[in-house]
């Protein structure tokens, strides 16, 4: 999906980052990072025996170029010290961060994208609404603003506090 497609045209910045252009989302802002730093730890510090984390990874699906904040494998899927630069294998579990210039509307239809491609599990993190909309094949999405969000296809569980502090 093209950049300019996925930003709002009255929201439309004068000149598009490289990093926009190359990645097909805006820039990350402080909020942003911090919830991406915050999800990627607690994956990797409670789940680092089953699973490996990834951040901004490329990844080529459906001849489609994703690159989600933060993408999880299975941790014996590969051999993780072989360089790659673009994965061609679906993750299990695909993390978006919605920034301030993406809509709700937009930011959905990459979870159904990413399902669609094989991804078994999308989280979008919402921080205006200080949830997480949760996303499997064949059910309706879930949003999670307090207490843990249990994603259990994937056996995982990771409390909202932790994520927006």
């Amino acid at each position: 999906m093209e950049t300019a497609q996925m930003l709002d045209e009255a929201e439309m910045p004068e000149t598009i980052s490289d990093y926009e252009l190359e990645r097909g989302k805006p820039m990350p802002s402080k909020l942003h990072s911090a919830i991406q730093t915050n999800i990627a730890t607690s994956l990797k510090y409670n789940h680092k025996h089953r699973f490996k984390v990834l951040s901004e990874l490329s990844i080529r699906l459906l001849d489609d170029k994703y690159v989600p904040d933060i993408a999880l494998y299975d941790k014996n899927a590969s051999d993780w010290r072989e360089e790659e630069i673009e994965m061609t294998v679906p993750p299990l579990l695909a993390i978006e961060i919605e920034s301030p210039l993406q809509s709700t509307n937009e930011m959905t239809e990459k979870a159904h994208q990413y399902l669609a491609a094989g991804v078994q599990s999308v989280w979008l993190v919402m921080p205006a609404l200080g949830g997480i909309m949760l996303f499997h094949n064949g059910r309706k999405p879930r949003f999670v603003a307090d207490g843990d969000l249990v994603d259990d296809v994937l056996d995982i569980r990771i409390a909202i506090d932790e994520v927006f502090e």
